[in-house]
């Protein structure tokens, strides 16, 4: 037993070695480029909506504020019942950021009733910013057009199209920022 002790001590102190020296290597260099989300920025804070849908109309409430480290803008919206077909509140979370390589915005959502989707937009062209849908749940398609009328007041009208290709009625949703 005796002999087998040193080599006990021996291995762990091999083992103590190669761990202090691997704590003692430098990390390897990460790029930690943020995105320049600096044209988006009036948008950060609370927003009250309205959209006329299946002809009533719709309020909603968004607070959006910057998240993840500055690298993705976050819009967690709100909207009650409004009608008589929607029983219950939808909520959904949108997360946008610039893709500096593709030079794209992207733009994610997700909301309480399973609905999901991703849009894409080359960005603002004057005072407005379009989004073409990529991926939605129910496979249909669209688009989205932002008019930044003020830093406070914001109006979008949404065209969309079924799966089928039928356009659908646009939507024109006006939002106010508290």
């Amino acid at each position: 037993m005796a002999k087998m002790m040193p080599a006990f001590v021996l291995a762990g102190a091999v083992l103590a070695c190669s761990a202090g020296a691997h704590a003692q290597t430098a990390p390897t260099p990460v790029p930690d480029m943020k995105p320049d989300l600096s044209s988006m920025s009036f948008l950060l804070g609370t927003w009250s909506c309205k959209s006329q849908v299946r002809g009533s109309a719709r309020p909603d409430t968004s607070t959006t504020t910057m998240d993840l480290d500055g690298r993705w803008i976050h819009d967690h919206d709100i909207a009650p019942p409004f009608d008589k077909y929607r029983s219950r509140a939808i909520v959904s979370d949108t997360f946008t950021t610039y893709n500096a390589d593709l030079k794209l915005w992207v733009s994610s959502w997700v909301d309480s009733f399973g609905g999901y989707g991703t849009a894409t937009s080359p960005g603002w062209s004057g005072n407005q910013i379009t989004w073409t849908s990529v991926v939605t749940q129910d496979g249909s398609s669209g688009s989205d057009t932002t008019t930044k009328d003020s830093d406070t007041h914001t109006t979008d009208v949404a065209t969309f199209k079924d799966k089928s290709g039928n356009p659908q009625p646009p939507v024109t949703t006006v939002c106010t920022k508290s």
